[in-house]
């Protein structure tokens, strides 16, 4: 049967031991530091090391939720292949003219007098 006195150590480190057994005895667990405590050194640190801060910045209005477009008419699906170089054409006169693919052909039904309603 075990002994429950004061110089029976359960794990061996009893008082015969050598000085490392006291000082293995003595480590005691600690918290870690509570990094959300300052924000301010952890960002300074980052900043430092090159990092950017992903957290949005305070002068952002933070209530900003784009609102669902409200279409007049209902859409549907038009898919086609067409040949490479109609395609390219069509895609870089949306770009030039800052057309959404509907609106530039639209534009194209317009100039062409094609009526789209």
């Amino acid at each position: 049967m075990p002994q429950n006195d004061s110089t029976h150590d359960t794990f061996g480190f009893g008082p015969a031991r050598s000085s490392a057994a006291e000082k293995i005895k003595q480590i005691k667990p600690v918290l870690p530091p509570d990094v959300h405590a300052d924000l301010a050194t952890v960002d300074a640190a980052g900043h430092n090391a090159g990092f950017v801060s992903r957290e949005a910045p305070q002068d952002v209005e933070q209530d900003y939720r784009p609102q669902r477009m409200v279409r007049a008419e209902v859409r549907i699906a038009v898919n086609m292949r067409v040949p490479k170089t109609a395609g390219v054409a069509f895609l870089q006169f949306c770009v030039d003219n800052r057309y959404s693919y509907p609106e530039g052909l639209i534009e194209i039904m317009k100039r062409a007098g094609i009526p789209t309603k």
